[in-house]
Order: C-alpha cells, then structure tokens, then sequence
C-alpha cells in the first residue's frame, strides 16, 4: 500500500511545519487586579443640562460624610457619588394638539381648517369652501366612522368628512356615494362637536349651556361674534376666522335651538360658549 505522504510530499524534501495554536489567555486572578481601580469610579453621571465648551460646576455637599475607617487587613473601594440633575419636561411645540402635562392650561382652540391639498374628492368638480363650511355647520345628518377618527356631515347632495384630531376636513363626497359606502353599524353624531372640537374652557361640573335665544346672544357678542341678521337666519362671523359661518336660525322653533347652536359654534371656530 502506498504511503500518502510520500506522495504528498517530495522526496528528500522537509515536511511542512504546523502553525501553533494559540492559546486563550488566562483569567486574571484577584491577586492579579489588586491595587487597580475599578471601572465604576471613572464613569461620570450625564449632565443633560451641560452646554457645550463649558464644563458646568457642581457644588459641594453641604455636610460631607465623614467615612468609616477601614478594617484592618481589608482592602475599601470607594464610588463616586452621582448627583441627580432635575430633568423640566420640555414645553410642547405650538401646533401641539394634545400634552402630556396634565397641569397644562392652555386654551386649545380647533377651527375648521380647510386645506385644499389635504381633502380627497370623488367626482368632478372643485371644492367649494363656503358650502363646505355650511355643510359642516348646519348639517341634516352626521355619522361618526372609522372607529371614531373622523366625522362625516351631510347636508342636500354634499357629505364633508372631518378628521376629529385637528378638526381638518379632509373628504368631499356626493351624497350617494358616501351613503353606499358607509357602514351598516355606524354611530350616530349630530351633536359630535361635544368630543370632536377639543376640552371645554371651563368643563367640568357646573357647565351649562344658554338657556335662552337672549342668553345665547349675550355669550356670542362677549366673545367677540359678529352677527348680521337676514330674512330668516343670522350669519355668525368670528373677526379672529375669516372665511368661517354658522347660519343661525332667527326664529327658532326647536326647544334645543341654544344646546344646537353652541354644539355648531364650537364645532366650526372651536370656541366653547358653556359656562
């Protein structure tokens, strides 16, 4: 039988020496890390209020503690100390809808906001923003759909779809095509603006609406509606929302005309008239 290596290698010729095998390294032992520092003590806390080429100076305890003296034949490690930098919660942007401060009082007003861009439209035609708006104020049906996200308004052959977040129409459809796409089981919202148009001014208990066509009168002129009169409605105006209406009815044959009118005030200009 032949000898593989001798064929594998030639005669007279040295066989090839095997590279080493390296070896792991040992463990270091206790003994070994005696007198070293431990890693914990040259880690230094974040300072997140720290500016940038400036190192910030930290104060002294008021009362140093005094430490306790060592065993005898027991080595001590000592840690440095970490100091808590308070952390402010950091103020929301402008355009923020919603906080997480819960001691956050700032008003929150939602007008209707119509932004050309931002609606889809089935059909042809282009957006009429003053129809919309009476849509949207004065509707004859509303319907609340995916899953409480958005808002539709319907009013002769045009339903207006309203995004609840920022109170942003964002569809226009013809009446037979939102009726056959709209869910068999829906919610009825006629009265919508009282979760859709943001928290009350002064919610809570004690809230109550006008309880007369007077009273209500009152309450628009002192926040500052301008109301012209017509041969049967008023047209209500606020100067701060130029392009926004609410039709008001100048001979009101409903018991809750003002529980209506300060549900349609709100939903388009976003001011609450409660109390």
């Amino acid at each position: 039988m032949p000898d593989r290596r001798s064929a594998a290698t030639p005669a007279g010729a040295a066989p090839t020496p095997r590279k080493p095998v390296a070896q792991k390294p040992a463990p270091p032992t206790p003994r070994a890390l005696a007198g070293r520092p431990t890693p914990a003590s040259r880690v230094r806390p974040v300072d997140w209020t720290a500016v940038p080429g400036r190192r910030p100076e930290v104060e002294p305890p008021a009362e140093a503690e005094t430490p306790s003296a060592p065993l005898p034949g027991r080595r001590t490690r000592t840690r440095r100390r970490t100091i808590e930098v308070p952390r402010p919660l950091p103020a929301p942007p402008p355009e923020a809808v919603h906080t997480l401060d819960a001691d956050d009082e700032r008003p929150l007003p939602r007008p209707l906001r119509i932004h050309e861009p931002d609606i889809r439209t089935v059909g042809p035609g282009a957006v009429d923003a003053e129809r919309v708006v009476h849509t949207v104020a004065d509707p004859e049906d509303a319907w609340t759909a995916d899953a409480g996200t958005s808002d539709h308004f319907l009013r002769g052959d045009l339903v207006v779809q309203v995004r609840r977040a920022d109170n942003t129409v964002i569809g226009v459809f013809p009446t037979r095509y939102a009726l056959a796409v709209r869910p068999s089981e829906y919610e009825p919202a006629l009265d919508v603006a009282e979760s859709a148009a943001g928290p009350g001014a002064r919610g809570g208990r004690g809230t109550r609406h006008p309880t007369s066509r007077r009273e209500l009168m009152v309450r628009m002129r002192a926040a500052g509606f301008v109301i012209v009169p017509g041969s049967t409605h008023y047209r209500v105006s606020h100067p701060d929302h130029p392009g926004l209406f609410v039709p008001l009815a100048s001979t009101p044959s409903d018991r809750r005309y003002t529980r209506h009118a300060v549900t349609q005030i709100r939903r388009v200009f976003g001011i609450d008239l409660r109390r």
